[in-house]
């Protein structure tokens, strides 16, 4: 799901980028763990000691000359980072390596790609609706969900910055909208063909599960 027609943002794969990437995927893995380990009863306190909110470093998400045509089908076998994390893994801040589907985790199928069901998915996974103009309670961040109708669904996600970013499905991160605008509010700015704006939400780590 999610399409693009712009290609990905190059890195350079050094080894300190490597180093970089694997401390981040570790804190996100010991954040989740931490507050999922006894099934939401967690402390919050404990959760927000390894919590960190998401700050835009694409390097993390992103392959280096890699387009959503070089990415496999099959995500057993695949091993690009970009090619098994969507707008999905990237909004929440979890990478599954399961391109993750709204509802999946939670039990919930949407039967259509409308804002309605898409919004009970989410809430289905843990997703907290929340007011755009309202903040997340500490511990969480915000993010975004948008629709193309009957097409595809797509998120944005609120970095430590105040701006705005996302993935588009196989293809890089970017916090740049289809104008090459900041995206300083979602609601605002130019997203193609995801006409529908479908509310924002909160993620807290000790609540939402995805995959």
């Amino acid at each position: 799901m999610n399409h693009s027609s712009e290609g990905p943002v190059q890195r350079q794969d050094t080894a300190a980028t490597r180093l970089r990437r694997f401390l981040h995927w570790r804190r996100r893995r010991l954040s989740a763990w931490c507050c999922r380990v006894s099934r939401g009863r967690c402390p919050r306190w404990l959760c927000c000691l390894f919590y960190c909110p998401p700050r835009y470093r694409p390097e993390l998400w992103n392959d280096e000359g890699r387009d959503a045509e070089d990415c496999t089908c099959n995500l057993a076998t695949e091993t690009q980072i970009q090619c098994k994390n969507n707008c999905y893994n990237y909004g929440v801040d979890d990478e599954t390596d399961t391109f993750a589907q709204p509802g999946r985790a939670g039990g919930y199928t949407p039967s259509d790609i409308t804002c309605d069901e898409y919004l009970k998915a989410a809430r289905a996974d843990g997703l907290v609706s929340i007011d755009c103009d309202k903040r997340c309670p500490k511990c969480c961040h915000k993010v975004a969900l948008v629709i193309w109708p009957g097409v595809d669904f797509h998120w944005y996600r609120q970095d430590d910055n105040g701006n705005w970013s996302h993935k588009p499905g196989k293809t890089a991160a970017r916090d740049r909208d289809d104008s090459d605008h900041p995206i300083t509010d979602p609601r605002t700015a130019d997203r193609g063909p995801y006409t529908e704006f479908c509310g924002c939400f909160c993620v807290c780590k000790s609540r939402v599960t995805i995959q």
